[in-house]
């Protein structure tokens, strides 16, 4: 028998589903912590220039300085003006800083003063982090395929929390940083064994809403973040609390069992069967005696090549779904990161920024009722207009009180929109890709995510190199009007709801025909 029908026979989404499912989503909320732990420790505090060796407190009179301190026209918190040449305040170059510790004790930016000229380095870290995630996406990608999901896992999951202890008790910021990066290559491949070991296991009809579901664990790392970095208040501390509960679930690693599809592919039919006997016999069901499994291989593989030679139909589409996946990325994590810039209480605004992502997951379980199309659309079109009103409120909106709670307020609009469209594209482009290419576009898609991801961090600091009037307006317009296009591009893309997927490129160029 095939597998997907002796999964239906055996029960699509029993008891073991649900058992393998609740195991392989625990350690996904760890995923959560280190895919967003950056607004924390790489936040910025208010902070000014140390004037002389014994100037610790971030309180601060500039009438002290001199009796002609209203000779600064505009106080620049990079300048030391503790020295004077007769009635004149000389400014130089600031040595020290001291920092505000309304909201943290220590952060990397404090540890490693990595503000005015040095500010670049917190925007380096994020982004060597996105592009660990990268790397994590193809190796563990490939390794998953080579030596099993779960061994894949394994390996994963204990690389990050060497990695992850080992950036706790960096002592420089490079390595820090390197560190931080081998984080964000393990956490992704965490992750992406996890949701193949828990989509494996599922009847076909359950794959949608356990792809919604799993988010939901993703969502709560992003929410127990909080209290963690609210409590600890240090970047050490913080790294520590979001590491060590991956020790945990490697004490039940041997209740998992690796993918029966996987080793299917292997030739390995006993261990496969004995994967799917247990699954029969936790959901109460018994399997024939003379039951056995067998491979499909009734569709050969093509490669991406093809798709150049006689697939221009899928090629556009292709293109429209990678362009469609890096701004609706970029855009995903460059509110999410922002939410820590916004002004106000960090933790506030990053709760507010993360709860939301539970009403759009729950939103999109309604995806065969609403299609694929029409939720990807809309979430799209919602981001990209609240990233340009963020733009129109900045411009008009002078009262910091009102402006504040805008920004709030439009973020979290945002987050909603991008939460609903990045969760619903991974279904669309799915059910769009042949199958004898679709892990392979669907790989490329992923790939141009990572990448949207890696200039999030660099997005949301452009604001740094433009004149003041616009630092805060240029990041809500790139964001907002990259989402926008994309939104308006999808619409060139057919509905693929309550369809019989395409088996070969020819059947993709005509679909849904």
């Amino acid at each position: 028998m095939k597998l997907d029908k002796v999964l239906e026979a055996i029960g699509g989404f029993g008891k073991y589903q649900k058992f393998q499912f609740f195991l392989a989503g625990l350690p996904t909320i760890v995923v959560g912590f280190h895919q967003l732990v950056a607004v924390f420790l790489n936040a910025t505090p208010e902070f000014r220039c140390a004037h002389n060796s014994t100037d610790e407190s971030f309180e601060f009179n500039l009438a002290s300085l001199s009796y002609n301190f209203s000779a600064i026209e505009s106080y620049d918190p990079c300048v030391d003006y503790s020295s004077s040449f007769g009635n004149q305040i000389v400014s130089e170059p600031c040595q020290k800083f001291v920092y505000s510790k309304e909201y943290f004790s220590k952060t990397i930016v404090t540890e490693w003063d990595l503000v005015c000229e040095e500010n670049f380095k917190s925007t380096l870290s994020t982004m060597l982090y996105m592009a660990g995630s990268l790397i994590g996406n193809l190796v563990f990608g490939i390794l998953s395929d080579v030596i099993g999901r779960k061994k894949a896992m394994v390996l994963a999951m204990v690389l990050l929390i060497l990695f992850g202890f080992g950036a706790a008790f960096s002592p420089y910021y490079y390595l820090f940083a390197v560190l931080r990066m081998g984080v964000g290559g393990c956490a992704t491949g965490l992750y992406m064994c996890l949701f193949v070991i828990a989509m494996e296991l599922v009847g076909k009809q359950y794959r949608v809403y356990i792809g919604v579901a799993v988010r939901y664990f993703y969502t709560t790392g992003f929410v127990i973040l909080t209290g963690i970095a609210y409590l600890s208040k240090d970047w050490f501390y913080t790294q520590i609390a979001t590491t060590a509960p991956a020790l945990l679930f490697l004490s039940y690693i041997w209740l998992v069992p690796e993918s029966a599809r996987w080793l299917l592919s292997k030739e390995r039919t006993a261990e496969a069967s004995e994967v799917v006997s247990r699954a029969a016999r936790m959901n109460g069901v018994a399997l024939p005696d003379d039951f056995s499994l067998e491979q499909d291989t009734s569709v050969s593989r093509a490669s991406l090549s093809e798709v150049l030679k006689k697939g221009r139909t899928l090629f556009a589409r292709a293109l429209i779904l990678c362009v469609t996946w890096a701004s609706g990325c970029a855009g995903y994590y460059g509110l999410s990161l922002n939410s820590g810039n916004i002004g106000g209480n960090i933790y506030t605004n990053f709760l507010l920024s993360v709860v939301v992502e539970f009403v759009s997951y729950t939103v999109c379980l309604s995806i065969n009722k609403l299609g694929r199309k029409k939720l990807c659309i809309s979430g799209l079109l919602v981001a990209g207009s609240a990233c340009i009103a963020t733009v129109l409120v900045d411009h008009f909106v002078e009262d910091d009180a009102q402006l504040n709670g805008y920004h709030i307020a439009l973020n979290v609009v945002g987050k909603f929109g991008l939460s609903i469209s990045h969760c619903t594209i991974y279904v669309w482009a799915a059910e769009l890709y042949p199958t004898t290419l679709r892990n392979s576009l669907l790989g490329l898609n992923a790939t141009m995510g990572r990448i949207g991801q890696i200039l999030a961090p660099l997005v949301n600091d452009i604001g740094n190199f433009v004149p003041e009037k616009y630092s805060k307006m240029l990041s809500p317009a790139i964001i907002g009007t990259s989402v926008i296009l994309s939104g308006l591009l999808t619409f060139l893309l057919p509905e693929t709801a309550g369809r019989k997927l395409p088996e070969t490129i020819e059947e993709a160029n005509v679909f849904p025909r």
